[in-house]
């Protein structure tokens, strides 16, 4: 069972999307409760510390990923803490949330396909991608302390940079199918966690994208 690279990374993905919808539904719980009683600064703060919290778990997750089991227990808590910050995305959004989750499903699945089986080679995508998230995180610091303009543009920006990801990530993935000493939980894990990244920040540029075009 899971003997092959890509059944692991999928083990461990597969997983991870478990825990970040179970983290999700929790929050959506609770922020619902606090918004029926207009508990906006609890809400405010709740929100920061899940935030906190998920930041800090990824940063011990970075430095435990190679230590087995504790790289599989640090990716279950990132992927909870996760959740739990998307719940408050999901529960403000509504709808908007439901239409993008559904593009984001079937942009995962038609990338993975086309990655694994198109048979062309996505290594090219790397500097370009590379160049695109370093400017979506610039305007994302600029944005909390001025508001910019253009959020409909930036969020397509950021669409169009995590579908390339996708794409760049599934075909490194299947790259490496062929290669014994990359066939690790270890690697699997690197490749879950990149993956999950993408899917994550494709929703949540969908969420924007949406979101501003029904504004």
């Amino acid at each position: 069972m899971f003997e092959t690279l890509m059944s692991k990374t999928f083990v461990i993905l597969s997983a991870s999307l478990v825990c970040a919808y179970a983290g999700c539904l929790y929050a959506q719980k609770i922020f619902n409760k606090m918004f029926e009683m207009q508990q906006f600064d609890k809400v405010k703060k709740y929100n920061f510390w899940a935030i906190f919290i998920n930041i800090a778990v990824f940063i011990v997750l970075m430095f435990t990923r190679k230590i087995m089991p504790l790289n599989m227990v640090m990716m279950a808590l990132f992927t909870l803490a996760s959740g739990f910050t998307l719940g408050l995305i999901t529960l403000v959004y509504g709808d908007t949330s439901q239409k993008a989750l559904g593009i984001t499903a079937l942009t995962t699945l038609a990338t993975g396909l086309i990655a694994t089986y198109s048979g062309l080679d996505f290594a090219w995508l790397g500097k370009f991608l590379f160049i695109g998230l370093i400017i979506l995180v610039i305007v994302a610091i600029i944005n909390l302390f001025i508001r910019i303009k253009g959020n409909k543009f930036f969020a397509a920006f950021g669409v169009l940079i995590f579908t390339g990801y996708l794409l760049f990530d599934f075909n490194n993935l299947a790259k490496l199918k062929q290669v014994a000493s990359a066939n690790n939980w270890e690697t699997a894990l690197d490749f879950a966690i990149s993956i999950y990244l993408d899917i994550v920040n494709l929703f949540i540029n969908l969420i924007q994208l949406i979101g501003s075009s029904n504004n």
